[in-house]
């Protein structure tokens, strides 16, 4: 007998190796007509992917069941018919476990692991930030003059404050694919030191998330250029086709220049063009220059640009647009984006708009 329990105990425990952890999703949609229609899973970030699973709504739910090896990032979606519909879907990571989805009109969600737990509460602070800041937005239009500052100066703060959330998140997390995804998404408002800090503490993981190679590369060429350097000189065409080497307007000892990337397409770079005229006739005088490095890709617009926005200082394209060659030496990833150089070519500040611009230069030619 006492032979036959330790053979049963083997088999069970043989049974209990030899069961595969995987994850189940159990998920609920928050519309009873969507009853009947399909949730689909795909690969988050690979662009015309077929999907991973499906299942199919009833009495407002569903559930997906499988195996993951390692972590991915997948997106939840609810096929409603309607290819403009930008509710009921989300972004999380796919790991083994018993996760719970809310698929919404306004919020969806996931949660069941520490890593989804964390990026739907994140999530869910920034969706309060964001209705704050819609209201904002209507009350910045209105057309007494007191109120529509005042909701543009809270604006400002909310949005500080959501970049601030989203930077800590991803300097906690840099072995995560949530703050990975955040990275590649908001990098454009972070400040370039935070963008070194996280590329070097990013492990293997974080690296693999969709559109991380292209960002990295760009992190490294504005490593080159960063505040301290020397400027990087380039060859680029004025409005008028001569070349000209941007050396030959920055760096040679005799100016203070802000070198200003731009395109007459892009709308924050038009709304922040009145203060670079400001600027440029108020400091022309005492040392200061501009020189514009357009990302336009069309001579007509680059030139009709220049007219509309009575841009008088020296403007330099090859008309390639995102592909320009000095906005790949710079690391440009959007713009206006720009960088102030000292007489002897060491790059003093970068990403001054509006009244920052003034409130530099003030503090230089005092």
């Amino acid at each position: 007998m006492k032979k036959y329990f330790i053979l049963a105990a083997s088999a069970l425990l043989l049974a209990a190796c030899g069961e595969q952890p995987g994850y189940k999703i159990s998920g609920t949609v928050t519309n009873a007509d969507l009853n009947g229609k399909y949730v689909y899973m795909y690969e988050y970030g690979v662009k015309d992917a077929a999907s991973l699973d499906s299942a199919l709504i009833s009495d407002g739910q569903f559930s997906l069941e499988g195996t993951q090896d390692n972590a991915r990032l997948c997106l939840l979606k609810v096929n409603t018919g309607n290819e403009r519909e930008r509710g009921y879907q989300t972004v999380f990571v796919l790991e083994n476990g018993q996760l719970r989805a809310q698929l919404g009109e306004e919020n969806s969600s996931v949660n069941g692991t520490a890593e989804n737990d964390a990026y739907a509460s994140l999530n869910a602070q920034l969706g309060t930030l964001l209705k704050d800041m819609d209201q904002l937005n209507e009350e910045s239009r209105s057309e007494d003059k007191a109120v529509a500052k005042a909701a543009a100066e809270k604006m400002e703060e909310l949005s500080t404050q959501e970049i601030s959330m989203i930077t800590a998140y991803i300097k906690a997390n840099t072995n995560k694919l949530s703050a990975a995804k955040l990275f590649v998404e908001n990098n454009y408002s972070m400040e370039e030191a935070d963008l070194f800090e996280i590329a070097d503490k990013a492990d293997s993981l974080f690296k693999s998330a969709p559109r991380m190679e292209n960002l990295l590369k760009v992190i490294d060429a504005r490593r080159s250029v960063a505040v301290g350097k020397k400027f990087a000189d380039f060859e680029m065409a004025d409005v008028n086709g001569k070349a000209r080497k941007l050396s030959e307007f920055v760096g040679n000892g005799q100016k203070v220049v802000l070198i200003d990337f731009w395109a007459s397409w892009c709308p924050p770079c038009r709304r922040d063009m009145p203060n670079l005229v400001e600027a440029y006739k108020k400091y022309k005088s005492k040392g200061f220059d501009i020189v514009g490095i357009s990302l336009d890709s069309k001579a007509e617009a680059w030139e009709k640009g220049i007219k509309d926005l009575n841009i008088t200082w020296t403007q330099l394209s090859d008309l390639q647009g995102w592909k320009n060659a000095g906005a790949r030496l710079y690391g440009v990833n959007s713009i206006p984006h720009t960088l102030l150089v000292d007489k002897d070519g060491t790059i003093i500040a970068k990403g001054l708009h509006g009244a920052e611009i003034d409130a530099k230069l003030q503090e230089l030619f005092k």
